[in-house]
C-alpha cells in the first residue's frame, strides 16, 4: 500500500514538473509571438533570456496551481478508472487537459477577469496549455503504471 502511494506521489511530482516547465515555455513563446506581431524584434538570445527568466520566476507559482489542479484531476481520474476498469491512459490524458482548462479559467475569475498566464489569453494559447496538461496526464499514467504492472506480474507475487 505504501509503495503504491509513494509511486503515485512520484508520478504526480514528475507530471507537475513537466507540465509546469512545458506550460511556462509555451506561454513565453506566445508572449514573444505577440511582441513580434507588434513589431518588436526579439532576438534568439533575448528569447532564451525570457524563457530562462520565466522558468526561474513563473514556474514556481504556476507549478503550485498546476499541482493543485492535477492532484484533484488525477484523484477523479483514479475514481473513474476504478469504476470502469478500462481506458486508463485516456482517462489521465483527459484529466490532465481538463485540469489545466479549469485552472486557467478559475485563475481568470479569481484575478478579476485578467488572464494570469499571459500566453493563455486566447484560444490557441489556452489550447497549448491544455496540451501541456494532457502530456502531464500521459506522464502520470506511464510513471504510475510501472507499479501496477509489477503488482500484477507473477514474479512480483512470488517475492
Amino acid at each position: 500500500m505504501f509503495g503504491k502511494t509513494l509511486n503515485r506521489l512520484k508520478a504526480l511530482i514528475i507530471a507537475v514538473i513537466f507540465t509546469a516547465i512545458l506550460g511556462v515555455i509555451l506561454q513565453t513563446q506566445m508572449v514573444v509571438s505577440r511582441l513580434n506581431d507588434l513589431g518588436a524584434d526579439i532576438s534568439l538570445a533575448k528569447n532564451i533570456s525570457m524563457i530562462a527568466y520565466d522558468l526561474t520566476y513563473l514556474t514556481q507559482l504556476y507549478g503550485l496551481f498546476i499541482l493543485i489542479a492535477l492532484l484533484i484531476a488525477f484523484m477523479v481520474g483514479e475514481t473513474i478508472y476504478r469504476m470502469t476498469k478500462f481506458g486508463r491512459p485516456i482517462i489521465y490524458i483527459v484529466a490532465g487537459g481538463t485540469a489545466i482548462f479549469v485552472m486557467l479559467f478559475a485563475m481568470k475569475n479569481v484575478f478579476f477577469g485578467v488572464h494570469a498566464i499571459a500566453g493563455a489569453s486566447d484560444p490557441f494559447g489556452i489550447m497549448l496549455q491544455i496540451i501541456a496538461g494532457m502530456i502531464g496526464g500521459f506522464i502520470f499514467e506511464r510513471v504510475s503504471r510501472d507499479h501496477i504492472s509489477q503488482e500484477k506480474s507473477p514474479a512480483a507475487n512470488e517475492a
